[in-house]
């Protein structure tokens, strides 16, 4: 390979980085207010019309400031791997960007769980009726939220064992009023001790330890209700070499394992949960379900006798 493929190569990738950072910061102009100098105003806008002058059309002001701060969680995180590559294996970030932005875009797990309820009825019904849901990984409570927002029949249990993220967890569940829907606990996964206490359990594999797993599937099956649920996400990329090396990069680098929806779905019916299933509503989105027996299972739907 020759240093002038190389230097174009790095020039070609360049335009992304700086493509996102200038949403990002076109975000931050019309979030914000800043008092940015007309001249970049208008360059920000070339480069928004360039990107989709149509890409902000109808977002509400909530879905614009999550956005924003999924690009500066990315930025940060793409930062810390440039400046710092050699750092030990693990989930160690104590920006409140990196952190608060990671929050914010596990938030769409809530909907992609919605969405998989409206065509399984079953799993519908454990959302609306009374139970407990359990939020391993919490970081700072953004997921949680969601899920009492949009579960409004759940007990919500946050667990983490990450400080830095705890505390602003405690913050915005101040600032969401969500104290009183919400428990958090300084707890490791592996450390769970309930049993048939959880209705829905969420798993984000992309941060638990490869040897940490077992433990985790063993612990949650135990704490699940008879019919209750468990939801092990996995890291999703668009479909391209690319995409799924970077993918692949960031999930080692917080210490955790690739999984595969092929591996993951493997996972789930060695410990023996039932209705194992994969659902992907986008490529960045992938969540593998499985229900511990035991539960009521759904019933057909008589047909109606011809008169």
């Amino acid at each position: 390979m020759s240093f002038e493929l190389l230097v174009r190569t790095a020039h070609r990738l360049q335009a992304s980085v700086e493509a996102l950072a200038a949403l990002g910061a076109e975000l931050r102009i019309r979030r914000e207010g800043l008092p940015a100098d007309p001249q970049i105003v208008r360059r920000l806008q070339d480069v928004f019309c360039a990107l989709d002058p149509s890409l902000l059309d109808g977002m509400s002001v909530e879905q614009e400031e999550t956005a924003l701060a999924v690009i500066q969680s990315a930025v940060g995180q793409a930062v810390a791997l440039l400046e710092d590559p050699s750092r030990a294996l693990g989930w160690s970030y104590d920006d409140p960007a990196v952190l608060q932005g990671q929050g914010q875009a596990s938030r769409r797990f809530v909907r992609a769980i919605n969405a998989l309820a409206s065509r399984r009825p079953d799993l519908q019904r454990t959302l609306h009726e009374r139970g407990a849901f359990l939020d391993v990984g919490t970081g700072v409570g953004w997921l949680a939220i969601e899920a009492a927002r949009a579960w409004p029949s759940l007990r919500c249990v946050g667990i983490d064992v990450w400080e830095p993220a705890l505390r602003l967890a405690r913050a915005n569940l101040a600032g969401a009023g969500m104290e009183e829907r919400v428990e958090l606990r300084a707890q490791g996964v592996e450390e769970l001790e309930e049993e048939s206490a959880f209705t829905l359990a969420w798993l984000p594999a992309v941060f638990v330890p490869l040897d940490v797993v077992p433990a985790a599937l063993k612990n949650l099956r135990k704490a699940l209700t008879p019919g209750g649920w468990l939801v092990f996400s996995v890291l999703g990329a668009l479909p391209d070499r690319l995409s799924e090396a970077l993918a692949a990069l960031k999930v080692t680098r917080n210490g955790a394992h690739p999984w595969t929806p092929a591996e993951a779905e493997e996972q789930l019916r060695r410990l023996g949960l039932e209705q194992v299933e994969t659902f992907s509503p986008d490529p960045m989105t992938v969540i593998i379900v499985g229900r511990k027996a035991g539960g009521q299972q759904e019933q057909p739907v008589p047909s109606k006798e011809k008169k």
